[in-house]
């Protein structure tokens, strides 16, 4: 579907949605990448956001960049089954884009932050949760360090919301703790976690 198609009917859509987070510095992506290699027709949702793409990055691929403005446009008509303002950014999950990556896929996957979780389970309460704890802030602040991709008051905004993410880790149907040097074993646990539900698909209605 594309931006100037009308918007249609909603319908039952089976599949698995797996909604993962986790702080800042927590692992996500990698455990959510190397989780995509280990499972059978398992891929993530491309999120959109307004902020602008990093190096290496490709619209389509890793996020649906948009301008502000397109964005509050899309939010105006209605298109997003969540969005929030993260890190002074927009972002969000559109519901047609969800509706057909299930028809495609048996296992969709789906990274907002936890007040995108709290959203998305009113609207699709079947998804599953499911946390990445980080062992302590201690440790996502050195991650993040050595990540270098932040400004020192960017740095400071990411640990303060990462403090409040992680305090949100009990809202979720699984925590699994990515520890340091752990990822393969991270990796396994979210895996095991995801087959098991996996073999009770859901109904949405998108």
């Amino acid at each position: 579907m594309t931006d100037d198609d009308p918007p249609r009917e909603r319908r039952p859509v089976k599949g698995l949605l797996v909604i993962i987070s986790a702080p800042s510095g927590g692992g996500k992506d990698s455990v959510i990448e190397r989780l995509c290699e280990r499972l059978d027709d398992a891929v993530v949702y491309v999120t959109a956001t307004s902020r602008a793409p990093r190096p290496g990055e490709v619209h389509g691929k890793h996020y649906f960049f948009y301008s502000p403005q397109k964005f509050r446009e899309e939010i105006e008509e209605g298109n997003f089954l969540e969005w929030s303002m993260v890190h002074g950014e927009f972002k969000g999950v559109r519901r047609d884009a969800v509706a057909e990556t299930l028809e495609k896929h048996r296992i969709v996957i789906v990274k907002p932050d936890p007040q995108g979780m709290r959203k998305l389970k009113v609207v699709l309460p079947e998804a599953v949760t499911i946390f990445v704890q980080s062992p302590s802030l201690e440790s996502l602040r050195r991650r993040l360090v050595a990540r270098g991709t932040e400004t020192p008051e960017a740095l400071e905004l990411r640990m303060k919301n990462a403090e409040i993410e992680m305090a949100a880790a009990p809202e979720y149907d699984h925590v699994v703790v990515n520890s340091d040097g752990k990822l393969d074993e991270t990796v396994k646990q979210v895996a095991e976690i995801v087959r098991k539900e996996a073999e009770r698909p859901r109904t949405y209605w998108l």
